[in-house]
C-alpha cells in the first residue's frame, strides 16, 4: 500500500524496487526515496565490508556547452577545471558574488561539453544562476529527467562492475570516467565514492534502469551487495568527513570556513576571487570540524557547543557510526577552538556532554586514488 504522502512526490524509475523490497520512504526534497531497507546501520556496514547499491536518480544533470563553455565554469568556480582532460571529473562549488557556496557539484569533462551534476534541492537554483550568468557563445540544458544514476559502493564494487561492465569500466582511475553505447542511448560510468569508498556511479535512460539494477543485484549477491538508502548514505559520508549541502555548506558560507581550501586556485580568475583572498590572508573566523562524542549521547544539527560556558559554535551534522560503535558529528566553531583533540562540550536537551574534536575523516579513505 501507497502511503497518501507519497502520491504527490516525484519518484525515480526505480520506485517500485523500493515498494518491492519493503523499503521505508520519506519525502526528501520533493521526490519519494528510500531512507533505509532493513537497517540504517547493517547497510552502512555492508558498504564498508561488502557493497551496497544506491538510486541517486533525483540528483541534477546540468549540460554546458558551447565555445564559451570552459572559460564559463572557470570564471563561476575556484577550483581549476583545466587541471582534468577529457574523460575526467572534478569535484568544485559554485560561488555567489560574496564568496558563499551556491551549490557543491560534480564537472564532467566531454570532448565538447561539460556535465555538472548538482544537488536535487539545489538544481533549479543553479540553473537560474548558469543562466543569468551565460552568454551567446554558452548553451545549458537541464537534463535531470533524462537520466538514472546508480551508485555502486564498496570494496567489492570493481569486480561486480568488471561481470556486468567488463574491464574498461572496473579499471578506471579514480574520478575517472567512460562512456558505452547500449541501443540508442548512453551510459556514463565514473569512478569516485561520495561514501569514502571505491566505488561507481552509472548514468544511464530511464528505460535501461532497471535491467542495471537488477543485474547489479544478481551479479552482487554472492557478494554481498546490500540494497541501500538516505540514511545509510548519511553515515557513511559523515564518517567520510564530507560535506552536505544546508549543513555543512551553504550560501555564507565560504571554502575556506568549510576546510575545502583545496578547492580554491588562485592562479585563475573567478567570481569573488578577491574577496577569498582576503579570507586565506586573515584566516577565516570560524571553521569546520569533527567531532567524536566521549559519552553516549547523539549530536544533531544545530545544536550548540561550548568551552568553559562560552558559545562557540554548532554542530551541522551528527551520527552514530556503526563502523567505529562511536556518536560522531561535524561542526562550526570559532577559529581559535579547532585544535584537534581540544575537548568542548555539546548540549543536548539541556544537558552538556564532552566531545573532542578530532581531523577527518574519521575513517580512512576506500576509494583507489
Amino acid at each position: 500500500m501507497i502511503h497518501t504522502i507519497e502520491m504527490d512526490l516525484k519518484k525515480t524509475p526505480l520506485y517500485q524496487r523500493y515498494i518491492e523490497n519493503n523499503a521505508r520512504i520519506v519525502d526528501f526534497n520533493g521526490w519519494a526515496l528510500p531512507i533505509e531497507y532493513k537497517s540504517m546501520l547493517l547497510e552502512a556496514k555492508t558498504v564498508r565490508e561488502a557493497c551496497g547499491l544506491f538510486d541517486a536518480s533525483h540528483m541534477g544533470q546540468i549540460i554546458v556547452k558551447g565555445p564559451g563553455a570552459f572559460d564559463f565554469l572557470q570564471r563561476l568556480t575556484p577550483n581549476d577545471i583545466s587541471l582534468i582532460e577529457e574523460g575526467q571529473q572534478q569535484y568544485n562549488v559554485f560561488l555567489n558574488d560574496k564568496g558563499g557556496v551556491i551549490d557543491d557539484l560534480m564537472v564532467y569533462r566531454f570532448h565538447d561539453h561539460f556535465l555538472c551534476v548538482v544537488n536535487a534541492a539545489n538544481k533549479d537554483k543553479v540553473y537560474d544562476h548558469l543562466n543569468e550568468n551565460k552568454g551567446d557563445d554558452v548553451e545549458l540544458s537541464d537534463e535531470s529527467d533524462d537520466y538514472t544514476l546508480i551508485c555502486l559502493q564498496g570494496p567489492k564494487s570493481a569486480s561486480i562492475m568488471e561481470k556486468i561492465a567488463g574491464t574498461r569500466a572496473s579499471y578506471l582511475k579514480y574520478m575517472h570516467f567512460i562512456e558505452q553505447k547500449k541501443g540508442d542511448g548512453r551510459i556514463i560510468i565514473s569512478r569516485s565514492g561520495y561514501t569514502g569508498e571505491d566505488g561507481f556511479e552509472i548514468y544511464t535512460s530511464c528505460g535501461d534502469a532497471l535491467w542495471w539494477w537488477d543485474s547489479l543485484i544478481e551479479e552482487g549477491k554472492d557478494r554481498g551487495v546490500a540494497l541501500c538508502g538516505l540514511g545509510a548514505r548519511d553515515i557513511l559520508r559523515i564518517e567520510a568527513g564530507y560535506s552536505l549541502y544546508g549543513h555543512e555548506l551553504n550560501d555564507d558560507i565560504n571554502p575556506f570556513e568549510a576546510s575545502l581550501d583545496w578547492v580554491v586556485k588562485f592562479n585563475k580568475d573567478f567570481i569573488a576571487k578577491d574577496l577569498l583572498l582576503k579570507v586565506k590572508e586573515k584566516g577565516p573566523g570560524r571553521r569546520r570540524v569533527g567531532f567524536i562524542m566521549q559519552e553516549r549521547a547523539p549530536a544533531r544539527q544545530n545544536y550548540p557547543l561550548y568551552l568553559d560556558g562560552r558559545l562557540i559554535g554548532k554542530v551541522t551534522s551528527g551520527t552514530y557510526s556503526p563502523n567505529l560503535d562511536k556518536f560522531i558529528g561535524m561542526a562550526y566553531v570559532d577559529s581559535e577552538y579547532s585544535k584537534a583533540d581540544s575537548l568542548i562540550d555539546v548540549e543536548i536537551r539541556n544537558k552538556l556532554y564532552k566531545a573532542k574534536i578530532t581531523k577527518l575523516p574519521f575513517l580512512k579513505s576506500g576509494v583507489k586514488r
